[in-house]
């Protein structure tokens, strides 16, 4: 149900209205209560008149032989009023003993019952009024007097009067509400119509005035509205003229942010290019590092073999020269059978050292340029890695101990994972062991629950800041910038581990004992 909305003028009617009634109620009762007790307090001085007054006059008529009341029948007579409405309507003389002595007005079968002191406002208020007293009578005896007081017509006069004077009051208040009335009207229609002016200046005339009439506080309302009016006005003008101005400028910065924009996103383009170029070059240094490391491993078997082989050539010449020459002796050719044992095991094992060397490298290398997916061992993939790196450690203090188990067989990129191997131990020399002369690099892997995989890369160097940690793996983040640090190689490790491998990676490092990078990879690689 709506809520009913009253105007200003019909709550200030009302308002008025219910004043005037409570003030006219308020006044009746005041005045009828206090004419009412007026003529109570008379009635009972009345009451205490008339008693000492029928007293006086029986005791007048009483001597010491008796009472002789009958000749004041012609003055009781005299006081009574025909009317009986108002005044003493019958008088009665009553012995000690109850009987009655003498009536006036009234039979003595029909003498009413006389009403308490205590109830004698009750009975007045109810238009008669029978007062008992005692009187004086002859030979000392005390007897009674009761009278019958109407006061039927001073109750009815006092109502007559309540209601003139009700009449007269609500004529009065009645007139007064008339003239408050139109004067609310005149306030209310003023108020109307600066309502109205409200509203328009609302809608947007702010060149409306209100006229400025009388010199009272609407007036000055007026007046003030006005003033007002024309401050709303000039401060839209200000507004719109400040909104135009904001427009031309905000366009002009959303053409140049457009610009910008462009701009940035043709940079960024640039950048990720750039940034690619350099992951692969950073991925091609390693390989180019793991070349240059098995050529060096590589010569030296083929050197020890070289230099075998030419010495049997030339223990083979000798034996050829003693044969010819028949200086051949059994110790001779007991010798060279052994000389030739020898040379031809060292041969071998160098030959054997240099295949296994070429080996391990081939198939490092084609894991790393083509990054191929295939089923291979754990343990042996990370064994082929670091046999390619063993040249990084032969020449350092550190040393390297690696724990995985034979029976992980996953289905992955195993040259991803060996870029991610080989990335964690150079982060590790160039880093973690900087400035010292001892150190520990442990790989552990084990599988775990879910058919996964976790590689546990730990080492006891310098450990790394805390203010580091959380940006190691963002690109190009490096303490060693311009120092053999591109800071690709940690976010090289994130990337593989996440996009390809999709696994996980986390670190927690102290500084001064070292740095724990923990991997999490599936067995089975997802399909990229």
């Amino acid at each position: 149900m709506p809520n009913r909305k009253f105007t200003l003028t019909v709550k200030l009617m009302v308002a008025v209205l219910v004043a005037f009634a409570v003030l006219c109620t308020g006044n009746y009762l005041i005045s009828y209560r206090t004419l009412e007790s007026t003529v109570l307090k008379n009635i009972l001085t009345t009451v205490n008149q008339s008693s000492q007054l029928i007293n006086v006059a029986v005791a007048s008529s009483s001597n010491d032989s008796g009472t002789n009341l009958h000749t004041l029948q012609t003055f009781f007579r005299e006081m009574l009023n025909p009317n009986a409405t108002s005044g003493i309507v019958y008088i009665a003389v009553i012995g000690a003993d109850g009987s009655v002595i003498m009536t006036t007005n009234v039979k003595q079968t029909q003498l009413p019952a006389p009403d308490a002191a205590e109830d004698y406002v009750v009975a007045a208020r109810r238009g008669m009024l029978n007062v008992r007293d005692l009187v004086l009578l002859g030979h000392n005896e005390v007897g009674y007097i009761q009278y019958g007081l109407a006061t039927g017509a001073l109750m009815e006069a006092m109502q007559r009067s309540q209601l003139n004077s009700l009449g007269l009051t609500t004529i009065v208040i009645f007139a007064c509400f008339v003239a408050l009335s139109l004067f609310g009207l005149h306030i209310t229609r003023q108020l109307s119509a600066l309502k109205l002016a409200t509203q328009k200046i609302a809608a947007g005339h702010y060149e409306l005035k209100m006229p400025e009439a009388g010199n009272d506080e609407l007036g000055d309302v007026a007046h003030n509205f006005n003033l007002m009016s024309a401050a709303i006005e000039t401060k839209v003008r200000e507004v719109s003229d400040l909104n135009r101005e904001l427009e031309i400028r905000v366009g002009q910065r959303t053409e140049d942010l457009v610009q910008a924009k462009q701009k940035l996103e043709e940079n960024i383009k640039v950048l990720k290019g750039t940034q690619d170029s350099l992951v692969k070059s950073e991925k091609l240094a390693s390989l180019g590092a793991i070349v240059a490391g098995v050529a060096h491993e590589i010569n030296t078997p083929i050197g020890n073999a070289l230099v075998t082989a030419s010495t049997i050539r030339e223990i083979v010449n000798e034996f050829s020269s003693q044969a010819v020459n028949g200086k051949l002796t059994h110790s001779a050719l007991n010798n060279f059978l052994k000389l030739c044992k020898e040379g031809s095991q060292l041969v071998e094992s160098s030959l054997y050292r240099a295949s296994e060397l070429i080996q391990s490298f081939k198939q490092v290398a084609v894991d790393q340029s083509s990054e191929r997916r295939r089923t291979f061992n754990l343990a042996a993939v990370v064994r082929e890695t670091i046999l390619t790196l063993k040249h990084t450690f032969k020449n350092t203090p550190f040393t390297l101990d690696v724990d995985v188990a034979d029976n992980i067989m996953m289905d992955s990129f195993p040259g991803a994972l060996g870029q991610v191997i080989i990335n964690l131990l150079n982060n590790a020399l160039i880093h973690g062991f900087d400035g010292r002369t001892e150190g520990e690099i442990k790989i552990f892997a084990k599988s775990i629950a879910g058919d996964r995989v976790v590689i546990q890369f730990t080492d006891n160097g310098n450990g790394i800041d805390e203010a580091h940690v959380k940006h190691i793996f963002d690109p190009f983040f490096t303490t060693k910038f311009g120092q053999g640090g591109s800071g690709l190689g940690l976010n090289v490790v994130d990337n593989i581990v996440h996009r390809i491998l999709g696994g996980t990676i986390s670190v927690t490092s102290v500084v001064g004992k070292g740095t724990e990078f923990m991997i999490e990879l599936p067995r089975n690689a997802p399909v990229v």
